[in-house]
């Protein structure tokens, strides 16, 4: 009898706390959804409302019409596709050096970057800002873009990486005649398409929502992003607009939450391969 309670109890828990979790997870994406779908009135209503009791699907036109939204998903996807790509680029090269090269220094150099890890953002912004300044990248793509592209945890990432691949195919390169970066593009570049893969998905949520950065450098509409947008509509019209931004959150997180559905499997397996 305790084998039977036990082979049912057990499961049931598991099961209990999975859904509890989920429920958990995804019940402000579905509040903020449903909100999306509300009248002005409905959405700031008390007591609030689950289900919207009219359908407003016009309000992800009204926000295109009340805001430059379009332009700042605009901005918004150069911000970031840009970054990632320099961010996935530096990283695999830095990553294959301290990986696979050999120069003195390479070990403290690697720990000071680690260390850097441990330095805030709030203590460095500063000087940061006043090297913008005086590089004359304030409210330009610039700015917004090369300070995000040197990633010390994407370093790290693709260092294990390369640490967990055997080099007997670089070794006959090398053999061969290919040069260093022959091998770091030619072959393990290919081989790390996985940990490129997952780095690029993690890197892209972090940089489109990078919204402390992107407020430090950039004061001018034409130059805003989607957190910046629905940062200035927050501030702006929420007493009459609290619908209007969770359209726009709603836009601004579907395509990180359908990205992540698709590739967590390539998440989980660069992850997992760069810390064996």
């Amino acid at each position: 009898m305790s084998r039977n309670w036990r082979s049912f109890l057990v499961p049931f828990l598991r099961h209990g706390i999975l859904i509890l979790a989920s429920v958990v997870f995804f019940g402000p994406f579905a509040w903020m959804i449903l909100t999306s779908l509300k009248s002005s009135g409905e959405a700031l209503a008390y007591p609030p409302t689950f289900l919207p009791r009219h359908w407003e699907f016009g309000n992800f036109t009204e926000l295109f019409t009340t805001v430059p939204f379009a332009r700042y998903l605009l901005n918004s996807v150069i911000v970031t596709t840009l970054t990632v790509c320099g961010q996935v680029l530096t990283s695999l090269a830095a990553g294959y050096a301290f990986a696979r090269l050999r120069f003195r220094g390479r070990q403290v150099l690697f720990v000071v970057l680690l260390a850097a890890l441990l330095v805030p953002f709030e203590v460095v912004f500063t000087p940061l800002i006043a090297l913008l300044s005086s590089l004359g990248w304030l409210n330009s793509y610039r700015g917004l873009i090369i300070p995000n592209i040197p990633s010390i945890l994407g370093v790290f990432l693709f260092r294990q990486f390369f640490l967990s691949l055997s080099s007997e195919i670089e070794d006959a390169a090398r053999l061969d005649g290919a040069g260093v970066w022959r091998r770091v593009w030619s072959i393990a570049a290919p081989m790390a398409a996985p940990m490129v893969g997952s780095f690029a998905i993690l890197s892209f949520v972090y940089n489109w929502n990078n919204f402390f950065f992107q407020f430090l450098v950039v004061n001018t509409t034409s130059l805003f992003t989607v957190p910046l947008g629905l940062a200035q509509l927050q501030s702006t019209n929420t007493a009459t607009s609290f619908n209007l931004l969770m359209a726009g959150s709603a836009l601004a997180v579907i395509p990180m939450f359908v990205v992540f559905l698709i590739f967590q499997k390539q998440i989980v397996r660069g992850i997992s391969g760069s810390l064996r």
